[in-house]
Formats: structure tokens, C-alpha cells, sequence
């Protein structure tokens, strides 16, 4: 790939003209660019057809970039004391507040029109909706592969669209609830790596489900509460329903709710369950007997031998349901874990420290890795290599000594 040279440069140069704010020896540098690399002047020719971004960037005027700026300054010598293996890096993937970060923005932009127009680079494609249903009679089903419509225990079940549904008949509307919980008929729906599905319960409560994650939960509701098993992550929509609460049973133990909106990351995997509020109230009672009550914007973690409660950015932890992946000061060894789920690949470092360095921004859930991949190598911290589906991301200044 022919690189940009002096790209923060260039990205924030073309900046300024397009917001009209460059002045005439600035319009002549930028004429000069873009006669010395065709490559440029491809991407320029993009942008100026593209509202969007000039949109963007018209919006993010109103953003002080000298107090950014100055933020960007002290996070690298931040950095420079504590050492080459201590790094971090702010990163902003499409969006961002200011001169620097948004050159960074427009030059992932550039990345990724190059790589994909110039170089035919290997692309790693998102997830898709998928899933595989296990009926009570031990019948397994892809979902996405076959059509459902089959009645279950007195209860219609439909998938269309990425969304399985279990609609009571008229024989099972009106059964009472109101007895002890007793074992019945079970579904199991199972999202693999890659994946992703909704499902909308009996009783109306609305599941979406994250890749690598497994719901357990009955085919219609009997008794005083409803029981849900969770491994995984999950948004939750639940219908409400005064006298009988909605209860999901993870590894680490089991959140209680009436009505409202919540995620819930419990992998097996991992030995931490994050429980976040949206709407509404909900209790977590540990292993341990603990008891954990949240408002809205507040968040449970809880390990198998404590516990705490603190406020959070809500979109950074149910931002993958509206598309967006949202990371805040996050090691890379966690995002590419949620990405080794979502992208259906294999992450390897060449030492384990790589793992440490953190990252905060946005990437669109629906897009390729490679503009997040791409943004690693911008920072001239790490590069990487992709074969098949597997990623191997590496020290960029240990490579510059290999070449030496």
C-alpha cells in the first residue's frame, strides 16, 4: 500500500477547507498534496461528495481542539514516563472532538479507502443472524437456515427475520401462573461465534442476544416467577409483570426484575458478570448470599468472591444493540476478546504486555475489523497480519528493529 505520508498533516489540512476555514497559503499547500499523491486526491474527491462528513466534522467545530489538544499532549508524555511497555493511546474511530482526533478520524478513512480500493486487502466481515434452537423433544434446528413454525406445549413458534417469537395459543393464554415453579418443557437457543438473534419470549419480554452466548428458558412461564439461564451477553426488554418477576440465573448468580431494560455480560469464559440498568430497578443476589440493587446508569460486577456497584456510561455497554461498539480507557486483550466473539477469529500477541495497552473510541458493530486493525497501526504502536481468520498483532518498533 502506498502510504499517505505526514497523514495527521494532511487530514487535518483537508479539514480546514472543507469547513472554509483554511486560508489561501493553506489552500495552496493543499493543492500541492494533492497533485504529489493521486492516492490523496482520491480520498479528497470522496470527501467533498461526502454530506456526511462535513456534517461531522461542522458539528465537532463547537468542541474546543486546543483543550483536546493539549489533553492529547500530556496523555503521550504520560505515556513516555512510564515506559514503551506501559503505553496507551487514545484512539477516535469516527468521531472525534477536536484538530488532532478528528485528522485521526479522517485518516482511518483514509486507511480504509486505500486498503479496500487499492490493495484488495483481506476484509474480516462482521457477524450475521444466526442461531440453533433446541426444542423440548431434544430437536435442533439453524434457525437462519430453515423456516420455524411449529407449535410447542400449547405455544406458537415462529422465527422470520432474525427474530424467533412464542406466542401463546387461545388454550394457553388464560392458565394460571400462580403455582410453584415446576420443571417443564425447555427451549435452549444457542448464538455461535459470529452470530446473533432475538427472541421474544412467551410473556412478551423481548432477548436480544450477543454472539457466543446460550438462553435457556422455558416454552411458557409457569409458576411464581419466570426463570431465564444466561451464558453470554444479553439485552433484556422485560415485559412487565407485578406478580411474577422476571428472574436470569447466570454462573455468579441471579438478577431479579418487574419490568425493564438491562444488560447482562456473563460468559463462562470469564469469571466476572457485568449487569447493567437502563430502565427501571433490578436486584442481583450473589453466590454468596449478597445483594446488589440498581438504579438506572448504575452497573453490577461481581466476581465469585465480591462484588461492587458503579455508575457507567450506559453506551458503552449496550451500545453493540443500537451497532456501535463503544471502548473507554479499555486493554486491547478485552476489546479483541469481544471481537474474537462478534468477528469469529483468533487474536494472538507476540508478547503477552500487548494485551495491556488501552483504547478508548467507536467502531461500527456492522463493519469490518480492519478499520479498528487499521487505527492500531496509526498510532505507531502495533501492526498486525490477518491469515484466514486468524490475527496476529505485533510490536511495530520491534519490527523496525527486525528490519535493521
Amino acid at each position: 500500500m502506498k502510504k499517505f505520508e505526514n497523514v495527521y498533516q494532511d487530514a487535518a489540512l483537508m479539514r480546514k477547507v472543507l469547513l472554509g476555514e483554511a486560508d489561501e497559503v493553506e489552500q495552496k499547500d493543499l493543492e500541492k498534496r494533492l497533485a504529489e499523491c493521486p492516492d490523496l486526491r482520491n480520498v479528497y474527491e470522496q470527501l467533498q461528495s461526502g454530506e456526511t462528513l462535513k456534517v461531522a466534522f461542522g458539528e465537532y467545530q463547537k468542541y474546543s481542539s486546543k483543550k483536546a489538544y493539549q489533553s492529547f499532549l500530556q496523555s503521550i508524555g504520560q505515556m513516555e514516563s512510564k515506559g514503551r511497555k506501559s503505553r496507551s493511546r487514545r484512539v477516535g474511530w469516527y468521531a472525534a472532538a477536536a484538530v488532532v482526533t478528528l485528522a485521526v478520524a479522517l485518516s482511518f478513512y483514509m486507511s480504509n479507502y486505500i486498503s479496500s480500493e487499492k490493495e484488495g486487502k483481506t476484509l474480516i466481515q462482521p457477524g450475521t443472524q444466526q442461531a440453533q434452537l433446541t426444542l423440548s423433544d431434544g430437536s435442533v434446528i439453524d434457525v437462519h437456515r430453515k423456516e420455524v413454525s411449529v407449535v410447542v406445549d400449547g405455544v406458537q413458534v415462529k422465527y422470520k427475520k432474525g427474530v424467533l417469537s412464542y406466542q401463546p395459543t387461545v388454550t394457553t393464554q388464560h392458565e394460571e401462573k400462580n403455582i410453584e415453579e415446576q420443571p417443564g418443557k425447555s427451549n435452549e437457543l444457542v448464538i455461535p461465534r459470529g452470530g446473533e438473534n432475538t427472541v421474544i419470549l412467551a410473556d412478551g419480554t423481548t432477548v436480544h442476544l450477543n454472539a457466543g452466548s446460550k438462553l435457556t428458558y422455558p416454552v411458557r412461564f409457569a409458576g411464581k416467577r419466570r426463570i431465564v439461564r444466561l451464558e453470554g451477553e444479553a439485552y433484556f426488554d422485560v415485559a412487565g409483570d407485578e406478580n411474577h418477576p422476571f428472574v436470569v440465573q447466570t454462573h455468579l448468580g441471579e438478577i431479579t426484575v418487574l419490568g425493564t431494560e438491562f444488560n447482562v455480560n456473563a460468559y463462562a469464559d470469564t469469571p466476572v458478570c457485568y449487569t447493567t440498568l437502563v430502565h427501571g430497578k433490578v436486584k442481583f443476589s450473589t453466590l454468596n448470599a449478597e445483594t446488589i440493587t440498581l438504579s438506572p446508569g448504575e452497573q453490577a460486577v461481581v466476581f465469585a468472591n465480591s462484588s461492587t456497584k458503579r455508575k457507567v456510561d450506559l453506551e458503552e455497554y449496550v451500545g453493540w444493540v443500537d451497532g456501535m461498539y463503544i471502548f473507554n480507557d479499555r486493554p486491547l486483550g478485552d476489546i479483541m476478546k469481544t471481537f474474537e466473539r462478534w468477528y469469529d477469529i483468533q487474536v494472538y500477541y507476540e508478547t503477552p504486555n500487548l494485551r495491556d495497552i488501552t483504547y478508548s473510541g467507536n467502531l461500527k458493530r456492522y463493519g469490518t475489523i480492519n478499520s479498528f486493525l487499521d487505527a492500531l497501526e496509526l498510532t505507531g504502536d502495533l501492526t498486525y497480519k490477518i491469515s484466514g481468520r486468524n490475527i496476529l498483532i505485533y510490536d511495530k518498533v520491534e519490527e523496525q528493529e527486525w528490519k535493521r
